[in-house]
């Protein structure tokens, strides 16, 4: 009689451990199975964009932007590198807008069968880039000290849509007088907005 009330006695204190064990590993669980193959599963952390390409992503009609980070062990190094790949950046979305809008208009102007060469055009679009950046702005410029002691360092630059639509139309204006045709243009500010539009849909999508 004794042992019989001792195994009861015993079931009684041992069934709330075990409960609360079954409760405990299946608080433990995670929704995320471990891929890394060490035993260990990943915590999420949320990404944030960087307030200097949130900048360049987000310019305003009246702007032309762009970001660039670079890292280095020296700060001001690094600000400097950053500059430059954000002023290499800028370049290139003006030599791409420039080339398109060369492209649209000249469909719907007649050259008298003469045809752009596309190698000079190509080198007039990048020495007209080059100068137009020259007086470009940082208007951002953020530095994070890093663990292993370097910096990563962001900005964003930013130039007048209006310097790049003057600039642009000079271009295509020289291309003209070229093939001795006479400029037209609304023909180039319809063609320079259709065009600068889709650029920035196109901006809007690849974020």
């Amino acid at each position: 009689m004794k042992a019989c009330m001792l195994r009861i006695l015993t079931l009684v204190l041992i069934a709330p451990c075990l409960l609360l064990s079954s409760c405990g590993s299946k608080k433990s669980t995670s929704a995320y199975p471990d891929y890394t193959g060490r035993g260990t599963v990943p915590t999420r952390v949320e990404e944030v964009t960087d307030e200097c390409k949130e900048m360049a992503l987000n310019a305003p009609a009246s702007e032309l932007r762009a970001s660039g980070s670079a890292i280095s062990s020296n700060r001001d190094f690094g600000t400097h590198q950053a500059v430059l790949y954000a002023k290499a950046a800028l370049v290139a979305q003006i030599e791409s807008l420039t080339l398109n809008v060369m492209k649209a208009y000249r469909s719907d102007t007649r050259s008298n069968g003469k045809m752009t060469n596309e190698e000079v055009v190509k080198q007039d679009v990048g020495a007209m880039s080059e100068q137009t950046i020259e007086n470009c702005k940082v208007i951002c410029s953020k530095v994070y000290r890093l663990s292993d002691g370097t910096y990563e360092c962001n900005v964003c630059v930013s130039i007048p849509a209006r310097d790049v639509e003057q600039a642009i139309g000079a271009t295509v204006l020289t291309d003209d007088e070229r093939l001795k045709v006479e400029f037209n243009a609304e023909q180039f500010r319809n063609s320079y907005a259709d065009e600068l539009k889709a650029f920035r849909e196109k901006q809007m999508n690849n974020r």
